[in-house]
């Protein structure tokens, strides 16, 4: 298995699988939506949840909704051993009874949506988001808390809020305020919110889950070039935290080549400390 960190009372491992490509969401192109859609039947989910244990990965993190939810539960009920950081949905109204069909599911721990954050910060409703933490904690499960902005991040440190683990997207795709046009998929990835956004975690005292480090498929333009980013995301954080990377294996065998590159680029930061 690869190094771990802990969330809660429970070994995480510092790779974790994302569920993004289960749905077709490539945050890339509509072409490889489609692409993901057509390849992503039952089996083939599967079988890449079973490449990832056998690469020595032991959780996933989905949204707490279907079809990824079912289809994971059937995953652990035929033998499956993932753990399930669960994320909540976007909307503030439908939170309760969200997290109420989440826990039937059995996570290991409960994330609050990066977006659902984003928007209440926004509002200027950030708050909010502390009773949420408490709404996850009260169900007997870890409670996470996602962000785009690295303020968010910051406000919940600022504010002693103490959640046992957070997600941190390097891009800011919640921010509309940019200088150029969106690309295909009506998002913004910036190369300038990258830094930042690990400076940001750098200071928080949970451990942390990085996001989209190689930019949802924009930073993969060779296998050196993907190696390099995992170098630079382990080495740019603090010690002990982990990445989160959607796995699309129909051409390449993206498991075993990330847990690979975890694992090495947690020795070299290991070796520049």
């Amino acid at each position: 298995m690869l190094p771990t960190l802990k969330i809660g009372d429970t070994e995480i491992t510092r790779l974790i699988v994302g569920s993004n490509p289960f749905t077709g969401k490539s945050h890339l192109t509509k072409e490889t939506d489609a692409d993901m859609k057509e390849y992503y039947g039952e089996e083939a989910v599967f079988a890449t949840l079973r490449r990832c244990e056998e690469a020595g990965i032991n959780a996933m993190q989905s949204r707490g909704s279907m079809p990824v939810m079912g289809l994971f539960a059937k995953y652990r009920a035929e033998g499956g051993n993932l753990k399930w950081l669960a994320q909540s949905g976007k909307d503030l109204d439908t939170f309760d009874e969200e997290l109420d069909e989440m826990m039937k599911y059995r996570p290991t721990a409960v994330c609050v949506h990066g977006e659902l954050a984003d928007n209440l910060y926004l509002a200027g409703e950030t708050d909010k988001l502390a009773l949420l933490l408490e709404k996850i904690r009260k169900k007997g499960v870890p409670a996470g808390l996602c962000a785009h902005f690295p303020e968010v991040l910051a406000y919940a440190e600022e504010k002693g809020w103490k959640p046992d683990y957070y997600m941190a997207s390097l891009y800011n795709l919640s921010q509309t305020d940019r200088s150029h046009d969106v690309n295909p998929t009506g998002e913004r990835f910036e190369e300038s919110d990258i830094p930042v956004m690990y400076r940001t975690i750098r200071q928080l005292s949970a451990p942390t889950f990085a996001l989209k480090i190689l930019g949802a498929g924009r930073r993969c333009g060779s296998q050196e070039e993907v190696r390099a980013v995992f170098r630079e995301a382990f080495s740019s954080m603090k010690p002990g935290d982990g990445v989160l990377v959607g796995m699309f294996d129909k051409y390449i065998d993206q498991p075993a080549l990330n847990a690979a590159y975890a694992a090495e680029a947690i020795r070299y930061a290991e070796g520049k400390r």
